[in-house]
């Protein structure tokens, strides 16, 4: 799975990148239909820290957001959001074999 980082800011923040990362692998590396996923921090200015999700699925893209007091919290929410999408996405492709 091809994870891309985009930051609202231009200061880098690997902690943030790191955890994505560690996450998206954690919850999406098991589905053999993710292609690639992208998310995006919103600024550290911002009082609210708000992470967009997108995911690549075999045709077609999941999007899921998440507002948090901290980006980490906020990658959190929006994957929680994604879990669903994915277990109906894979309910609809894929049967399983009886």
């Amino acid at each position: 799975m091809d994870i891309n980082i985009d930051r609202g800011s231009s200061q880098p923040n690997t902690y943030n990148e790191e955890y994505a990362h560690e996450v998206l692998k954690k919850y999406f590396a098991s589905y053999p239909f993710v292609t690639s996923a992208k998310v995006f921090f919103r600024g550290d200015k911002h009082p609210t820290k708000k992470v967009k999700v997108r995911l690549r699925l075999k045709g077609k893209d999941v999007f899921a957001e998440g507002e948090g007091k901290y980006h980490d919290s906020a990658l959190d929410a929006a994957i929680e959001k994604l879990k669903p999408q994915m277990e109906k996405y894979k309910s609809k492709h894929y049967k399983r074999a009886s």
